[in-house]
């Protein structure tokens, strides 16, 4: 519970401090590329630094990781508070994100040992619906507190919640240490880990193509309803709030499915939905339609976001979860930075309809595509899952498996 609540309030910092830095860049004149490079900034770092990240997780002592991790990115939010240069601002949020490749993997990889294994798919549900709440509430906050003060005091916000974040870590008495020899017999990175197995590489790869589509429809959807729809800006705000809504949904469900099986049955159930959803939005004759069919789409995204989280960790050897988690990690993030340069270079040729529809069309691809891979690995409840990892010299693990 006190991690948890740590990392919401971080959460909660990062959110506030990206809408207080979007508000300066507009008001100092910025382009929009440059907005656009400020989101993949943060992101970058997730795809360069997932093998090293991954293995730092897997080798170091945790609270040493997650407390330099924490610190530092504390300090980089302290010249942010006070900076309007938009080169500046961004490599300050890519030392951001740097420091959060580390950290979140270290978590990730934490976090089973913490709740135990039998509880993996609880907290992962339990954080995503915090994490979830946490990006609902924080635009307006960023926004009153950027329109009653200044931008500098959304940042300053952030800085704190990072001290929170150091405090709750070394409230946390569970730690987490490999060695650094046991890491190097296992040459292979996260995601040769991933799709070694069966069933989660589908499935990732299914997730990264979803993100992307996801994300390169948000980058046109308030032009759909704001052109397209004629709607005023609170049908934007109400249908961004009612698919976190269902986000929220979604992710409790997703924490009493039990097995692997119906895990994956519902990453499928929750992809096919989001299809449906994307032409839903392309279809719509009024914005007011739209509302049911964000709150599915809501659910639909948590679904699948809690259960590929919660079958990587609970399909992965406790050995190697800190890479499995870089790997997924930079999956997505990889995805959400090609979303940026789709939704804008599809803009500039198709509709905002068009691009739903498009979306949606190749959304069901996908979930087809997936399911016809994945669907008689979660049948049979077949576990073809790391034997590199469980064979290298001293693994008794092995020696049970080829038993």
């Amino acid at each position: 519970m006190t991690a948890l609540a740590g990392r919401s309030a971080s959460r909660f910092g990062d959110e506030v401090a990206l809408v207080a830095l979007t508000l300066r860049l507009q008001a100092s004149g910025a382009h929009p590329y440059q907005v656009a490079l400020l989101l993949a900034a943060g992101l970058v770092p997730f795809v360069l630094l997932a093998r090293v990240a991954g293995r730092v997780a897997d080798s170091a002592d945790s609270r040493r990781v997650l407390v330099w991790a924490t610190v530092a990115q504390a300090c980089c939010c302290i010249p942010l508070i006070f900076t309007a240069n938009a080169a500046v601002m961004m490599v300050l949020v890519a030392l951001l994100g740097a420091g959060a490749a580390f950290s979140q993997a270290t978590w990730q990889a934490l976090i089973p040992r913490v709740v135990g294994e039998d509880n993996i798919a609880a907290a992962t549900a339990a954080q995503q619906t915090t994490f979830t709440v946490a990006s609902i509430i924080a635009p307006a906050v960023a926004g009153l507190l950027s329109g009653a003060f200044s931008t500098a005091v959304p940042l300053a916000v952030n800085a704190v919640t990072f001290g929170v974040l150091t405090v709750a870590t070394l409230a946390v008495r569970t730690r987490r240490a490999g060695t650094a020899s046991a890491v190097r017999k296992q040459e292979r990175g996260g995601w040769a880990v991933l799709r070694a197995d069966r069933l989660l590489g589908p499935l990732v790869i299914g997730l990264a193509a979803f993100v992307l589509l996801a994300m390169m429809v948000n980058v046109v959807s308030v032009f759909l309803i704001r052109q397209t729809l004629h709607a005023g800006a609170g049908w934007y705000g109400l249908l961004e709030a009612t698919w976190m809504l269902g986000v929220v949904g979604g992710s409790i469900a997703s924490a009493k499915i039990g097995t692997d099986a119906r895990r994956a049955q519902a990453v499928l159930a929750g992809a096919a939905l989001m299809s449906l959803v994307f032409a839903g939005y392309g279809l719509a004759p009024v914005v007011a339609l739209l509302v049911p069919v964000s709150i599915a789409g809501g659910v639909g995204n948590g679904l699948v976001n809690v259960c590929v989280a919660t079958l990587v960790m609970t399909r992965s050897d406790e050995r190697v979860r800190g890479r499995v988690s870089a790997a997924l990690g930079a999956v997505a993030n990889g995805a959400g930075i090609a979303s940026l340069v789709a939704g804008g270079g599809l803009a500039a040729v198709l509709d905002p309809r068009q691009i739903f529809l498009l979306a949606s069309a190749l959304g069901g691809l996908v979930t087809a595509v997936t399911a016809v891979r994945v669907m008689r690995v979660a049948r049979t409840g077949q576990r073809v899952i790391f034997r590199w990892a469980l064979n290298y010299p001293g693994s008794t693990l092995g020696a049970r498996e080829r038993q």
